[in-house]
């Protein structure tokens, strides 16, 4: 948990930027160099006789995203996997290429569920690795947050960046209903984290929690 913490703080960070105004009649200059790396989160793997965990504490990274395809491709052919997530999100690149992992081992025969925990979130690209597992399982209390991608040098959205993370989320079995309410709220304006719990979602027909947990 202190991992995630200092992720979030970094994240936060980032995202802070977004808000800071450029001085009139002059360029805005980023000064990269003072934009702190971003963590990796741990990955740890837990072993059981029907199926590995593979849990994900932090911010999804290039190097996480390399790890976790090692692990994933080291599992035995077939074993099922349940990929548990506690993250504030990261790098839209490294979360892409999991998400095409994950659904290319799908297709291949692998059973690949997702699931987040009570008391803990996946936010931002987070939700975009957990709706590429079947089944997807939280706890009632479990928090989801979407919003638009920002770009990690300074804290900017795109629109271009943010119609390619809808059309991901309602390709991975996002209903349009509820990312139409997402954006009517504002969820996808650069403005507004949209946050909501899992039992929320399961209410709201979202098809993004898929099994509530009890």
């Amino acid at each position: 948990m202190a991992v995630r913490a200092a992720a979030s703080a970094v994240l936060a960070l980032v995202a802070a930027m977004a808000a800071a105004p450029a001085q009139a009649g002059k360029p805005e200059l980023v000064a990269t160099n003072t934009i702190p790396a971003l963590p990796d989160a741990e990955i740890t793997r837990t072993d059981h006789a029907d199926a590995t965990i593979l849990r994900i504490d932090g911010i999804i990274t290039k190097g996480v995203e390399r790890r976790f395809t090692e692990a994933l491709r080291a599992l035995p052919a077939g074993r099922p996997l349940v990929v548990e997530l506690d993250s504030p999100g990261g790098y839209t690149s490294a979360g892409y290429r999991m998400i095409d992992l994950m659904v290319a081992e799908r297709a291949a025969g692998r059973t690949i569920a997702t699931r987040v925990k009570g008391g803990e979130s996946c936010e931002s690209m987070c939700v975009g690795v957990y709706l590429a597992g079947y089944p997807r399982y939280a706890d009632a209390t479990a928090e989801f947050m979407v919003h638009a991608p920002r770009m990690v040098d300074n804290g900017r959205m795109t629109l271009r960046t943010t119609e390619t993370m809808v059309k991901r989320l309602v390709s991975l079995g996002a209903s349009e209903g509820w990312v139409a309410r997402v954006r009517a709220a504002g969820g996808f304006s650069g403005k507004t984290d949209y946050r909501t719990r899992a039992d929320h979602l399961t209410a709201e027909r979202a098809n993004v929690v898929t099994d509530l947990l009890q």
